[in-house]
């Protein structure tokens, strides 16, 4: 297996396992727990719930996006870095993906959004794993390897994870392998000199969120 499969690998393995994880908590919610406000302004658990459920569809289409360009972004810190980047698409975008997941919440019955995560998920990672590391269209804004898109998918899955957790009144729990890629792609966003230097405290201007 080479360098790039064993990426690869590595990215799908921790996406099946943040997967796993919201399909337990899925599974184990009752009517109450659906509908208890989170953290993110003007969302409850059920629409974070349907925010979330979009990626596991999301990727299952991107494969069949296979493209024989070059990637227009080199890995997930870089389009991530792009569409934070102030007035960046993230920013501008915020309002269309807070309604969207509050109207999908409406859309799906909770059956439904755990089903993403429960079967259309592991199947997309079964087909990843027999495309390999070719390039795809990323959701129409970028061309990414599939394991630069995957990587996206564990930010997304880890830090909204977090966020369902929290609104739960749980201590986080969350796989160590998505944690660390997080934190590894998340980290490398800033150049390494502001991000050393805010990590020690020696920066004098602001930093954070990287991404929102």
């Amino acid at each position: 297996m080479s360098s790039a499969e064993q990426l690869l690998e590595a990215r799908l393995t921790a996406l099946g396992e943040l997967w796993a994880v919201w399909a337990a908590h899925g599974h184990d919610l009752d009517a109450a727990r659906w509908t208890r406000p989170t953290r993110l302004q003007g969302w409850d658990v059920k629409a974070l719930f349907a925010h979330l459920a979009a990626w596991p569809h999301g990727f299952a289409q991107m494969l069949g996006l296979v493209r024989a360009d070059e990637p227009t972004h080199p890995s997930a810190t870089a389009l991530l870095r792009d569409l934070n980047r102030p007035g960046g698409l993230a920013a501008l975008q915020a309002p269309r993906v807070a309604r969207g997941a509050r109207d999908a919440a409406q859309q799906y019955t909770p059956a439904q959004l755990t089903e993403a995560f429960a079967e259309v998920g592991p199947r997309a990672l079964t087909a990843a794993r027999a495309l390999g590391p070719v390039v795809v269209d990323y959701f129409g804004i970028a061309r990414l390897t599939l394991t630069e898109a995957a990587g996206i998918g564990i930010v997304e899955s880890t830090v909204h994870l977090l966020d369902l957790q929290r609104a739960l009144g749980r201590e986080p729990a969350v796989p160590p392998s998505g944690l660390a890629q997080t934190a590894e792609i998340l980290a490398a966003i800033p150049s390494p000199i502001a991000f050393i230097e805010a990590a020690t405290g020696r920066a004098t201007g602001p930093l954070f969120p990287l991404v929102s």
